[in-house]
């Protein structure tokens, strides 16, 4: 049986918004510091990239992580009928190996980076797999008015267990090529075009379903000043493509004929970056979307989606960070439609010493399957996601961090044989150099 939920590992990231300076201060594990420290919202992001950094870093790092229940599992189901070994909890140790490259030169800027994350599983080696990550962003200029962005990103990793309840490894592999081009009409005001694609592959026969290719273009008109407020006003258009026709629903039910789940979307969104004050910041987007499915019209989607991040730091010591997000985005979806979902995320973090951080996590998430072909003219199924943990974070030195985490991860819906607990501790080191 397949089941489409959303992954325990996606609960914890660092939502893909316009402020990398907050993102990067928040990557506490492995699989945060693997992903690439720059990932455009969007093809035309806004010019947040003021900070100094290393022409060259080096980043290396292990983390061990114990579960209780690898395989999100309802209570008292064996893992064994499927996984052929009847212990539900496993440890997994992580290695991570990369580098990164930033450098101006005159009004250009490249980024680069690379990262390779091996992972090993204790009881169930079978699915110990190599995740990579690998890209590159530049921004060009061409005198005062002329700028733009050009860039790819290739990536490998293992569908998060709680997915799919199958008995090999699916390996995902992504890959997105964009590019913009923006003139200035005047010292705040510009105008911009982007076109981006965006590719997703499964190494396992049975899930190429969710297979897609993705295609998308936006105008927009940008409002900057100063470093401290930018706002854009985008239309985007997006064709959505899945090569091969979806054969099952949400519950793994044979779907009476395979079914087409091409699409086309548009949104009008405000994408924006704020500095209300010196101790906070406010970006992300918010807007309007429309999606509309060739096959079972009744699936189509119209709704405001958003994806706000708050920075907010009162003193030195303490900082607080939230995340509200409601989006549908397919690339969650182990079958090939989408998912209506709303996320809030709290990470307060308060510094003991000048050593030694305290992280607090709360993301509670609600998933709708408004998207599945089974619930048309019947019941949907609504999934509550909840994710709270506490961990310490201690700078060693300048260059060397460890972090020791522990979380509860919960998913409660209408539908029982989804529901799972999860209990997670992990302790890492990570360094750069």
């Amino acid at each position: 049986m397949r089941i489409s939920g959303t992954p325990l590992a996606r609960c914890l990231a660092i939502a893909l918004l316009p402020l990398a300076s907050a993102a990067a201060q928040a990557q506490s594990s492995l699989s945060a510091l693997a992903q690439p420290w720059y990932t455009p919202y969007g093809v035309a992001p806004l010019e947040i990239f003021s900070e100094d950094r290393d022409v060259l870093q080096l980043h290396t790092g292990l983390e061990l992580e114990r579960h209780s229940n690898l395989f999100a599992l309802p209570d008292g189901v064996s893992p064994s009928a499927v996984y052929g070994k009847s212990k539900r909890g496993d440890t997994v140790l992580r290695a991570l190996v990369g580098v990164t490259f930033d450098r101006q030169v005159s009004l250009q800027r490249f980024r680069l980076d690379a990262s390779v994350l091996p992972v090993k599983m204790f009881e169930y080696s079978r699915f110990d797999n190599v995740g990579y990550s690998a890209g590159g962003h530049w921004d060009w200029a061409i005198g005062r008015p002329w700028f733009g962005t050009l860039g790819a990103r290739f990536t490998q990793a293992a569908t998060p267990f709680g997915n799919y309840y199958i008995n090999r490894e699916n390996l995902e592999r992504r890959v997105k090529l964009y590019g913009s081009a923006g003139m200035r009409l005047t010292p705040d005001l510009a105008v911009f075009v982007g076109a981006d694609t965006e590719t997703l592959d499964n190494s396992y026969s049975g899930v190429q379903s969710a297979d897609y290719r993705f295609s998308s273009a936006e105008a927009g008109l940008r409002f900057s000043r100063g470093g401290a407020r930018a706002v854009d006003l985008v239309w985007r258009h997006t064709n959505g493509d899945y090569p091969n026709r979806q054969v099952f629903d949400t519950f793994g039910n044979l779907l009476p004929g395979a079914l087409d789940n091409q699409f086309r979307q548009d949104a009008i969104l405000a994408r924006l970056q704020v500095r209300p004050s010196d101790d906070s910041t406010i970006g992300g987007q918010v807007g309007y979307t429309k999606r509309r499915f060739d096959n079972l019209s009744e699936r189509d989607f119209g709704g405001p989606t958003a994806g706000l991040n708050i920075e907010w730091r009162p003193t030195g010591l303490f900082t607080m960070r939230a995340e509200l997000i409601r989006d549908i985005q397919s690339e969650q979806l182990l079958t090939a439609n989408y998912i209506d979902q709303t996320t809030l995320r709290l990470q307060p973090s308060f510094r003991l010493s000048g050593k030694i951080v305290l992280n607090g996590l709360v993301s509670l998430m609600r998933a709708s399957y408004e998207g599945d072909p089974s619930a048309v003219g019947g019941a949907t199924r609504k999934d509550d996601i909840s994710v709270y943990g506490v961990g310490l974070g201690y700078e060693y030195s300048r260059t060397i961090r460890v972090n020791l985490d522990v979380r509860r991860v919960s998913r409660t819906s209408n539908v029982a044989s989804v529901e799972y607990d999860d209990n997670v501790v992990s302790a890492s080191v990570l360094a750069s150099f």
